[in-house]
């Protein structure tokens, strides 16, 4: 039978799905009996798939995790730390991570544009003898996604079904929502005067890290 030695330095690969078969079935034989290597297993297993989820999140919006996979080796530390100190870990890091992964509200002035022309509508405009709103309203209809263009950057919507979209097509609003998958959920849009805008320049809230 594996001693709680001999699995110590499989828990990381075992894990990770790494291990051989006949590795597997011995861990799987010695967690049935040993409640100690059963907890960190869990705890190592837990902590992964926080780092995991933590880092797919930053892939999608662009960043590189600031980690290796295998950054943390619970199974193999270097001081012998209590089963219990590992859940505590675990549970810090899924709050974490929670709280990073929470709806950002937004607050944004811009004008609704369309994500093929984004700031520049003259090689439509031009060629077609159309009017801005009209490139927005017929880019969209080509399949682009209506888009929120602000001084600073351009933002993706979420929800594309919204009547004001069209409405507002290359018209300045002021938009309230949350950020979600890097893109806004729009819970209020208005349109305003160029001199309604303000100071208010559409920035996104710091990220949280």
């Amino acid at each position: 039978m594996m001693t709680c030695r001999e699995l110590d330095r499989l828990i990381t690969p075992f894990v990770d799905d790494e291990c051989s078969p006949a590795e597997r079935a011995g861990i799987l034989t010695h967690l049935q009996q040993c409640p100690v290597c059963r907890t960190r297993v869990e705890a190592e297993a837990t902590a992964r798939n926080v780092l995991r989820a933590h880092a797919a999140v930053a892939r999608t919006v662009g960043e590189s995790p600031p980690w290796r996979p295998r950054v943390f080796r619970l199974g193999q530390p270097a001081v012998r730390v209590h089963p219990a100190l590992l859940f505590v870990f675990a549970f810090i890091c899924v709050g974490l991570v929670g709280l990073w992964l929470r709806p950002t509200p937004v607050l944004a002035v811009g004008v609704i544009g369309d994500s093929f022309c984004e700031r520049d509508h003259r090689r439509f405009t031009t060629v077609f003898n159309a009017s801005e709103r009209e490139c927005v309203l017929g880019c969209v209809k080509g399949g682009a996604e209506f888009v929120l263009v602000t001084d600073t950057q351009v933002y993706r919507i979420r929800n594309q079904q919204l009547p004001e979209l069209a409405a507002f097509a290359n018209r300045r609003v002021k938009v309230e929502g949350k950020m979600e998958d890097g893109r806004i959920l729009v819970a209020k849009m208005v349109a305003i005067g160029a001199d309604d805008a303000g100071a208010a320049d559409a920035r996104r809230p710091m990220s949280r890290r």
